[in-house]
């Protein structure tokens, strides 16, 4: 079975076809005990037609599976060994239909309503940096595996040095709420609500780590997470998982040497142009200019992830970002009620090593680093539909402005 799955899936990579979800049905199954944990365990590393889209933790945190028809009777069956398996979605299609439809009435500028392309990304940062040139300016720091650029926008208003604030989205390809996010930050910084932080900081943006990776998710497979490259000798499976290819610590847990992984961690660290062109871009700015605060944007659990995702443990300033990530939990929860989790990775998640995040925190060591995972907790998963995209901007800068008010005390400008 499961080298039919295997030939079927390159089958239909190969004849460019779109991936049909039809009738696959994500199921929540919670641990309770170590004998099952384990079961689920040998049932991610052995079975590639099921999809992990939470992966095995520790027992008593959920794990949410996304399974084809062929498959959904192996998933009930683990009732047998007293494991509780609940339905979160019926049809996973359904929910890409649902998004299909959305694009294909939004208007061709972001109205944040849908989700857009890597071209019309593109245009609106580059069209933003041309309606405010007096703080806004645009560049290319890298090309992917495929030759796409590699954007940021960067915000420096009356172009003086000031502490330096990083985010960038969609490291992973099929997380689009991430971009939608990031694109509202630099709207509201240039021409909303928070044009006042720009007093206080210069921002440097990159909304789309991952564009090629993104597009296939567009044209092919919705739920594809990787970078598109070819590297791996003896292999037809593309791409490595960008957050597991940064250099710092990488390969040391939490990542897989199979090719076909999600979890891939490459064939070496920085295997992944984009990724070593981001780090090495990071590191520019890290030695120029007062790094103060790095944020990637990730979804979804509604986690607030510190650092370090390895055996190395807590950062030694974790009750700091405890302290402020509390806080922007706080004013988050305040708007709609979600509810955000501060906490180390691998205490919340899993040790996943060669993430952006330790490695930003363990090379640059910046005053505050984190990874946010954004909505849901699993109702929608990856398919966050497109009318939560604003509630979710709206929410993210209530906890973004109790951040970046912490920052400016800390980091009064020169």
């Amino acid at each position: 079975m499961k080298i039919v799955f295997v030939l079927a899936a390159c089958l239909a990579v190969a004849l460019s076809t779109k991936v049909n979800y039809a009738n696959y049905k994500v199921f929540r199954i919670t641990p309770q005990n170590e004998e099952q944990r384990q079961i689920l365990l040998n049932l991610e590393e052995n079975n590639p037609g099921v999809i992990f889209w939470k992966h095995v933790r520790n027992v008593g945190y959920p794990v949410d599976i996304m399974t084809p028809p062929h498959l959904q009777a192996m998933v009930e069956d683990l009732a047998d060994f007293k494991i509780e398996v609940n339905e979160m979605l019926g049809d996973v299609q359904s929910l890409i239909v649902a998004e299909e439809a959305a694009s294909a009435k939004a208007d061709p500028r972001l109205s944040w309503d849908a989700y857009y392309s890597v071209d019309e990304i593109n245009a609106f940062i580059n069209e933003t940096a041309a309606a405010h040139p007096t703080i806004a300016t645009t560049g290319v720091y890298g090309r992917s595996h495929e030759g796409r650029d590699l954007n940021y926008i960067r915000l420096n208003k009356g172009n003086t040095r000031k502490p330096v604030i990083w985010v960038d989205a969609n490291i992973h390809a099929r997380e689009w709420i991430t971009n939608a996010v990031c694109t509202w930050i630099i709207k509201e910084l240039t021409s909303g609500d928070a044009t006042n932080w720009l007093d206080n900081f210069n921002f440097v943006i990159a909304p789309m780590l991952n564009p090629d990776g993104y597009t296939y998710s567009r044209s092919t497979d919705r739920m594809w997470r990787k970078t598109r490259s070819n590297f791996a000798p003896g292999s037809t499976c593309r791409g490595a998982d960008p957050n597991r290819n940064f250099q710092f610590d990488w390969n040391t847990g939490g990542s897989s040497n199979a090719p076909c992984s999600d979890t891939f961690m490459g064939v070496s660290a920085l295997s992944e142009p984009e990724v070593s062109a981001t780090a090495a871009f990071i590191q520019s700015i890290a030695q120029t200019d007062d790094l103060v605060f790095y944020l990637s944007l990730h979804s979804y659990s509604q986690l607030i992830l510190i650092s370090y995702g390895t055996a190395r443990g807590r950062i030694p300033d974790h009750n700091r970002h405890m302290t402020v990530g509390n806080a922007a939990a706080a004013a988050i929860a305040r708007r709609y009620g979600t509810q955000f989790t501060p906490g180390n990775i691998v205490e919340l998640l899993y040790v996943a090593s060669g993430g952006s995040g330790d490695h930003v925190k363990g090379i640059n060591n910046p005053d505050l680093a984190y990874t946010f995972e954004m909505r849901d907790t699993g109702r929608y998963g990856f398919l966050l539909p497109p009318d939560q995209i604003i509630p979710s901007c709206l929410e993210f800068m209530d906890g973004f402005n109790v951040i970046l008010t912490d920052l400016a005390a800390r980091h009064p400008v020169p």
